[in-house]
C-alpha cells in the first residue's frame, strides 16, 4: 500500500491544475489504444455474437497489458530514485503523485457539475440546458429547472466513485498500475461498453469488468456519504435508507449507491425520466451546491480515514 502522502499531493495537483492538455493526458493515449485495438479486432456489429465477444475480449486484455506494463515499469524506476536526503524523496513523491494524478477527474468534475447550476442560480434557463447536455446523455433541451439540477447531481454524485474514489482506492492498493488499469477500463466502457448492434457482445467483458473493478470503490464512496451527511446538510438517517433500499434502483449495478444516498440524505427528488427516481423532497439550489460540498468532504474523508489506518497498521 502506498504512502497517503502520494494521494494527497495527487488530489493537490489535481485541484490545481485539472486535466492534462490532450496531447500528454495518459488516458487520450489509452483511448487511442482502444481505437487502434478495436480497428484491428473488428466487431461483426453482432452477426457472430461469440467472435465479436471474443475480439472484444482481445481489445481489453492487449490494452490493459501494454498499460500495466508501462505504468509497472515507469513505477520501478521512480522507486529506484534513492531517498538519501529529505528534498530528494519528496521530489520522488511530486513526480508519482503529478503522473497519478492524471487518473483522477476532481476538478474537471466540480467544474462541470456547477456550471448548470449557476446558470439557473442566474436564471438562464437556455445556457443551464446546454451546460448539462456536456456532462448527460439524455436530450437536456426540452429540461426544466429541477430536472437540470437533477441531471447534474446525478452526474456529480455517479462520478464520486469513476472520477475520484475508485482511482484513490486502486493506487492505495496497487500504486501507479492499480489507478491505471482501473482508469483504463473505465474508459474501454465508456468507449465500447454499449448495448447497441456493435457492442453489445463486442463490449460485454469491458462493461462486466467496469462494474466488477467498481463494486467496492462505488459503496465505500456511499457509505462516506452516510457518516458524512451532517457536514453538507444532510441527515444520516435518510442517507442510509437510501443506500440501503434504493442504491439498487438505477440500471447500473453500481451507481444507484451514491446517488440515493445522496438524494435521500438531503432530501431531495433526483429523477431521470423513464429510468429511475431516487429519494424525495424538492430539489433547488441550495441542495445542489451542498451535493458539490459533499464531494469535498467524501474526499477528505476518504484520504483522512486512509491515512490514519496506513499510520496505525502499514508505516514502520
Amino acid at each position: 500500500m502506498i504512502n497517503p502522502t502520494i494521494l494527497i499531493i495527487s488530489i493537490i495537483f489535481d485541484r490545481i491544475f485539472g486535466e492534462p492538455p490532450e496531447k500528454i493526458h495518459p488516458v487520450v493515449w489509452i483511448g487511442n489504444a482502444i481505437y487502434f485495438f478495436e480497428k484491428l479486432f473488428k466487431s461483426s456489429y453482432s452477426k457472430n455474437k461469440i467472435k465479436d465477444f471474443v475480439f472484444g475480449v482481445l481489445t481489453v486484455l492487449s490494452v490493459v497489458i501494454i498499460v500495466f506494463t508501462t505504468t509497472y515499469i515507469l513505477e520501478t524506476i521512480i522507486n529506484k530514485i534513492p531517498n538519501n536526503y529529505i528534498i530528494v524523496k519528496y521530489i520522488k513523491y511530486s513526480i508519482y503523485s503529478f503522473i497519478l494524478s492524471t487518473t483522477i477527474g476532481y476538478k474537471s468534475l466540480l467544474i462541470f457539475s456547477k456550471k448548470p447550476i449557476d446558470y439557473l442560480k442566474n436564471n438562464d434557463l437556455e445556457n443551464a440546458r446546454e451546460s448539462v447536455q456536456c456532462i448527460v446523455s439524455r436530450d437536456a433541451s426540452k429540461l426544466d429547472g429541477e430536472h437540470i439540477l437533477s441531471a447534474s447531481i446525478e452526474s456529480a454524485s455517479e462520478n464520486i466513485t469513476d472520477s475520484i474514489v475508485a482511482p484513490l482506492f486502486y493506487a492505495a492498493l496497487f500504486g501507479l498500475p492499480g489507478a491505471f488499469i482501473y482508469r483504463t477500463v473505465n474508459t474501454l466502457d465508456a468507449m465500447i461498453g454499449y448495448r447497441n448492434e456493435k457492442y453489445e457482445y463486442y463490449g460485454k467483458f469491458a462493461a462486466y469488468l467496469d462494474d466488477l473493478l467498481n463494486f467496492i470503490p462505488s459503496r465505500i464512496a456511499g457509505i462516506l456519504l452516510i457518516i458524512s451527511a451532517p457536514l453538507y446538510g444532510g441527515d444520516v438517517k435518510k442517507a442510509l435508507y437510501g443506500f440501503l433500499k434504493e442504491g439498487h434502483k438505477t440500471p447500473s449495478l453500481n451507481s444507484g449507491y451514491t446517488m440515493a444516498t445522496l438524494s435521500n440524505g438531503l432530501n431531495m427528488t433526483l429523477e431521470k425520466i423513464g429510468y429511475y427516481k431516487l429519494g424525495c423532497g424538492k430539489i433547488d439550489i441550495d441542495k445542489a451546491y451542498n451535493s458539490l460540498k459533499a464531494i469535498d468532504i467524501v474526499v477528505f474523508m476518504f484520504l483522512v480515514i486512509y491515512s490514519v489506518y496506513y499510520l496505525l497498521f502499514i508505516y514502520k
